[in-house]
């Protein structure tokens, strides 16, 4: 979400202790535009909070053009007056207004993180908080975003830092361009008039190229396009557009200004009814907020007040405004973290992360953001002087309200870490091994070990066994210890073939690197699919290697293991484009190796993004059809093909473990769609006989329709749709009975 623009949270007389006022700075309150920044951020928090309205995302850019707006106008009253714009005094008030607050809530954010959060993602928190910091999260986030392991992590309680960076980016470059225009300008001398619309064409020339860029950026990476200082910088343009045409603005007629302001908020209003997360964004989705923003905008320069505007002027509204700078950084941390806390479905959550944003924000504008923006802090001692000399309450001013600042910053870091400190030591004390885990750790098929190769139980009893850990997990009522335990789970925590030997995507250059076993194993299989096949290697080489198996893995990152073309996943799924070329090569290569055994298995999910565009009934049609298509085709190369259903997706830990849960609040089922595509693909079989069979793992994993997320004392998954390594490995000796059943 926006930040900056949240800063000038008033466009009136300029600040008392800025050294570079004068008489023609000098403006009217713009209530309207303090109550514009009240509805971006509500809108941005209620779609955190509620997901609703689909298009609540668009505060972010209502933000980006109040920003432009206020910060240009500055910079060119400043020229006005001065006849320069000086850098040193523009950053310096940017810092004094940016750096407190933000600097507080990152502190706060990580200090807390560590106290509630896994030790991998609260190291990933500190380390967007060093980003944040340093004004680059927008490009740390779209980097985490293109890294497919990372695509399914938990969302960062900092990752709305990523509209701070974007302006912050912009207003680096910005005032030098101001300067570079004023100073070509000024070798014409043209008069005040042709300067102006020097400034304003160039502003125009300047925000249709970036609007350019974005149309590009958003059809060909659109990921990235959404985090991209280049794909968003003509939102700020367009509200520096309007600073710049302001003195023509300002003659608009009275009569037309309702009317464009209402305009203005109809437009807003519906881009958050017609705009979705599947929207083109930022271009061309975002030209209708932007439109409504700057008409809004638009509607008020040169007025003293907007009289027929009470959604966005009465009181409520400009308080809520006064302190969005505040709310919006407190906002999100508060919904992410204390989600750790209490379930998102608790009837504690929701009024409580209001309360607690509401209470973060008042007391952080009044006790940190707004002394110290009031304050002296920065200036030179020239400056310091004068203000004294001309206002002897200045010394006191400075010397108590910097102050203030940042005692208040002090009181409220302490305060909130000593409060979750309190509360994560209450939490973790219930949350020990239960006896309901002690019962599963005895089970046979304990965590760790590697049942049913050295020492196999009965084949008739392998199942019965599992089935038995499976109602125990469901049964337990505390959290046990786990292995790995729960703080470890991250990225590394998938299939060592993935994560370690980087065989996820196999080609020419890595084949050689992906075999696994005894070279000189008398049989062999090989692996298709994508990343679920790979996340089954565990469990095919501790049911294949002991049988005298080497086992080739040729999966793709996501890439089916059928012959079938999908759309990318997301902007950065560069494979969508070369899964058929792998698909030929796969299959040749296969002919080549001539295996004894052919395991396949593709997440359920990639039905819903077929190149075809086919959807429902007739996606599932053409699944089932490659299914047994490939299958065929497979006939003349292998002995046998075994099809591995994909595990049925969970909710993340990360979104359902937290200190007051429960195992039974990651408890998952089976999804209808899931269903429908297994019985697909058991259903494309029938037709191969002997041939082909299809592995169902949901007895493995669930009992009835239900689904613990930890079996044996073992997560068992570390993003909620991919094994754990030790998970994987435990589900070995099943494999080996369910690919060579014993003999009746």
């Amino acid at each position: 979400m926006s930040v900056q623009s949240i800063l000038e949270r008033r466009e009136r007389a300029p600040d008392r202790t800025d050294p570079t006022r004068g008489k023609s700075a000098t403006r009217t309150f713009r209530g309207d535009i303090e109550g514009l920044r009240a509805l971006a951020v509500i809108v941005v928090i209620l779609d955190h909070l509620l997901g609703w309205p689909s298009g609540g995302f668009i505060g972010v850019d209502i933000f980006f053009v109040i920003s432009g707006f206020l910060i240009t106008s500055l910079l060119l009253k400043e020229h006005a007056r001065t006849g320069r714009i000086s850098l040193v005094d523009f950053y310096r008030r940017r810092i004094r207004r940016i750096l407190p607050v933000s600097l507080l809530v990152l502190v706060v954010t990580v200090a807390i993180g560590y106290l509630l959060l896994p030790g991998a993602r609260a190291l990933s928190t500190l380390w967007d908080g060093v980003y944040s910091a340093l004004f680059v999260a927008n490009w740390h986030f779209a980097f985490v975003g293109t890294d497919y392991l990372a695509a399914t992590n938990a969302v960062s309680p900092l990752q709305h830092y990523w509209s701070l960076a974007v302006e912050e980016q912009f207003y680096f470059v910005w005032p030098f361009l101001l300067i570079v225009i004023f100073a070509l300008a000024g070798r014409r001398t043209l008069s005040a008039r042709a300067l102006v619309t020097t400034v304003a064409v160039t502003t125009g020339v300047i925000t249709v190229a970036f609007l350019a860029w974005s149309f590009f950026e958003t059809s060909t990476t659109p990921a990235i396009a959404y985090f991209s200082t280049g794909a968003r910088a003509w939102e700020l343009g367009i509200g520096a557009l309007l600073a710049a045409a302001a003195p023509g603005i300002a003659k608009l007629p009275a009569r037309l200004r309702p009317v464009l302001a209402w305009l203005g908020l109809a437009l807003i209003v519906a881009s958050l009814v017609l705009i979705s997360r599947d929207s083109p964004f930022p271009a061309p989705w975002g030209l209708l907020p932007v439109a409504g923003s700057a008409l809004v905008i638009a509607a008020g320069i040169g007025q003293p007040e907007q009289r027929m505007l009470f959604p966005l002027t009465n009181p409520v509204s400009r308080y809520i405004g006064k302190i969005s700078y505040s709310l919006y950084l407190w906002h999100f941390p508060v919904v992410i973290l204390l989600a750790t806390v209490f379930a998102t479905d608790s009837p504690f959550y929701l009024p409580l992360a209001v309360v607690l944003m509401l209470a973060l924000s008042v007391f952080s504008f009044h006790f940190v953001e707004d002394p110290i923006r009031h304050s002296l802090w920065l200036e030179n001692s020239q400056t310091r002087q004068r203000e004294r000399m001309r206002r002897p309450a200045a010394q006191h001013r400075f010397g108590l309200t910097a102050a203030k600042g940042w005692i208040g910053a002090l009181v409220v870091v302490t305060l909130v870490i000593v409060s979750i400190s309190f509360v994560a030591l209450k939490g973790g004390a219930s949350s020990g091994p239960s006896a309901d885990a002690v019962a599963v750790d005895a089970a046979p098929l304990g965590a760790g070990a590697n049942p049913g190769i050295e020492t196999p139980a009965e084949p008739a009893t392998l199942l019965a066994t599992r089935q038995a850990a499976i109602s125990a997990a469901l049964a337990a009522t505390a959290w046990p210890e786990t292995t790995p335990a729960f703080d470890a789970l991250g990225d590394n925590s998938g299939a060592p073939e993935w994560v370690d030997d980087n065989c996820l995507s196999v080609s020419t250059k890595n084949a050689a690197d992906c075999r696994y076993g005894d070279p000189a194993a008398t049989k062999t299989a090989v692996l298709l699919g994508d990343s679920m096949a790979i996340s089954y290697m565990p469990a095919i080489r501790a049911a294949l290697e002991p049988l005298g198996y080497n086992v080739a893995s040729l999966t793709m990152f996501s890439c089916p293991a059928i012959n079938i073309s999908v759309a990318p996943k997301n902007a950065s799924d560069a494979s969508a484009a070369t899964c058929d070329e792998h698909h030929a090569w796969v299959y040749a290569e296969v002919a080549r190796i001539s295996p004894d055994l052919v395991i396949m298995s593709s997440l359920a999910g990639s039905i819903v993004r077929l190149a075809s565009g086919n959807e429902g009934a007739a996606a599932l049609t053409e699944w089932q059809s490659a299914t047994a298509d490939t299958v065929a085709a497979l006939q003349a190369s292998t002995d046998h093909v075994a099809v591995l259903s994909p595990p049925p997706a969970s909710t993340p830990f990360a979104e359902c473990k937290t200190l007051t849960s429960s195992p039974a609040d990651c408890t998952y089922s089976p999804s209808s769609l899931y269903q429908k595509v297994v019985a697909a693909e058991q259903a494309a079989l029938t037709s191969a006989g002997a041939f082909a069979h299809y592995v169902n793992v949901v007895p493995w994993l669930c009992v009835d329709s239900s689904c613990p997320a930890v079996i044996d004392n073992t997560p068992v998954f570390f993003d909620g749709q991919h094994f754990v390594r030790e998970a994987s490995t435990q589900l070995g000796p099943l494999l080996a009975e369910a690919l060579f059943p014993p003999a009746a």
